[in-house]
């Protein structure tokens, strides 16, 4: 699956993709909104929700530059 066929499909399809397939990497939460992070074939996934609203959405993308703001929730010690 490329990242393009990932962004047709509905949230929900989405959703239920990530929970099947994806590999779950880390999360951030910041205020009330919690971000989930996730390795999917050849690219990554953002799976946010806003506990207070219950918004959600779901970004993929390639650009490993985005990971960057996930660096300091990874624990590198579980590696050594």
């Amino acid at each position: 699956m490329t990242h393009q066929d990932f962004k047709k499909y509905s949230v929900r399809q989405q959703i239920y993709t990530i929970h099947q397939y994806a590999h779950f990497l880390t999360l951030t939460t910041i205020g009330d909104c919690i971000t989930r992070l996730y390795a999917l074939d050849d690219f990554y996934v953002e799976y946010r929700y806003n506990i207070t609203t219950l918004q959600v959405s779901v970004d993929a993308f390639k650009d490993t530059d985005r990971l960057s703001s996930f660096l300091s929730e990874v624990d590198l010690s579980v590696f050594s």
